[in-house]
């Protein structure tokens, strides 16, 4: 029996096959590569939220940058402080 998709699930498995395809071909990049996947798919999810009235994953994401900022700043003054 054929299970029926819906256009919103075909839409999800494209994202998800998408995504999948990025992060293979930009693995040779290193982390550096699957980092701009990542940053990329983050604010689709983000516009996309936004898109369906939820704003506030925008904020979610700033804030997790934030928090990403200043540990690589820390790390940073350790490092130079040496």
């Amino acid at each position: 029996m054929n299970e029926v998709v819906t256009p919103e699930q075909r839409r999800y498995e494209n994202r998800v096959r998408h995504l999948q395809a990025r992060q293979t071909a930009n693995q040779t990049r290193g982390p550096k590569g699957v980092a701009a996947v990542w940053w990329d798919q983050a604010r689709a999810l983000a516009t996309r939220a936004e898109r369906n009235g939820d704003p506030e994953m925008w904020d979610h994401l700033a804030r997790t940058l934030q928090n990403w900022c200043s540990l690589a700043e820390e790390r940073e003054q350790e490092q130079h402080a040496q």
